[in-house]
């Protein structure tokens, strides 16, 4: 089955800001992350989430027309009965995308998909517009993540909250699952999982965390998002703005990344000129195959770039 998508612009960090703090959010986008996610779930209290979807809203009326950075919001889970006002509140002008927390299943992605509808429909906006983002958070939605990407169109990345790292791991996913992580493998299977189901359903962008990073250990954070990108997930969720730089350089192409590729492109186009398509290059044998993916990955450069 082929899900026809809008186009999924690159994102390589994602910057949590509290939904409870205007002037944390307003001064966010100086830190140069691709993306700000407003929180409306765990770094707010539980007696100020209903009031802080009005501050959210207000950071997106004052943000959205000075900033290039794209605007998420965390919601709530479907099942905490808060979902349905999250949306309500501040889907609008603005707003890129809807992070869906511990998300519950394909049924769930197709009840956010249907309430946004009718909000874009309101604010006079085009269809599909606003983006979903499931988390990917508990066994379950680890078991059906192909399902839950394929649950909608506009589901344009898929994020697997693999959660706090180390033998005393406390997170949702721990949780749920019951690891503890002490070589790195306990966790392989599920960040493999995901990212192999998020491109078989047509997400171009799979993202994981680097939420349980030691805040002050750059060292750490940077094998954390190395190990991400090895696996295939092409951008970070993030705690702290000194973890962005980091982020925008692991997922994103070094200098000799992208000079190999632009010299791999043009040595396969000269060879077809005269009739071939496979070659050295470098040493190696390369061909379409090898041409076609530096293709992509030039693409996806000049896309950071222009984002600036």
């Amino acid at each position: 089955m082929i899900l026809e998508r809008p186009f999924q612009p690159s994102i390589r960090s994602l910057l949590y800001v509290p939904g409870n703090k205007l002037d944390w959010m307003l001064k966010s986008a100086k830190y140069g992350a691709d993306a700000l996610i407003f929180d409306l779930e765990d770094s707010v209290p539980d007696d100020q989430k209903v009031a802080s979807r009005a501050i959210v809203r207000k950071a997106i009326d004052e943000m959205h027309q000075t900033t290039r950075t794209r605007l998420f919001v965390r919601i709530n889970s479907v099942s905490t009965g808060l979902a349905d006002g999250d949306i309500e509140a501040i889907a609008g002008p603005g707003l890129f995308g809807i992070q869906a927390s511990k998300i519950e299943g394909a049924e769930a992605v197709r009840h956010l998909d249907a309430l946004l509808n009718k909000c874009e429909t309101k604010a006079k906006l085009p269809a599909g517009q606003i983006f979903l983002m499931p988390l990917i958070e508990d066994a379950m939605g680890v078991r059906d993540a192909y399902e839950i990407a394929m649950a909608a169109a506009r589901v344009a990345y898929l994020q697997c909250g693999v959660g706090a790292t180390g033998p005393l791991a406390m997170g949702d996913m721990a949780r749920s699952v019951g690891f503890r992580e002490v070589t790195g493998h306990e966790t392989a299977y599920l960040l493999g999982k995901v990212v192999l189901d998020a491109r078989a359903a047509g997400i171009a962008n799979p993202c994981t965390g680097l939420t349980s990073a030691p805040i002050k250990d750059l060292d750490a954070v940077r094998a954390l998002a190395q190990r991400g990108r090895n696996f295939g997930y092409l951008g970070a969720n993030l705690i702290h703005p000194s973890h962005v730089p980091i982020a925008n350089e692991v997922f994103g192409a070094s200098q000799e990344e992208i000079d190999h590729w632009t010299g791999l492109v043009a040595a396969v186009e000269e060879a077809q000129k005269k009739g071939t398509a496979a070659i050295v290059y470098k040493g190696k044998m390369v061909d379409i195959a090898h041409y076609n993916y530096s293709r992509e990955m030039l693409k996806r450069t000049t896309e950071y770039i222009r984002q600036g």
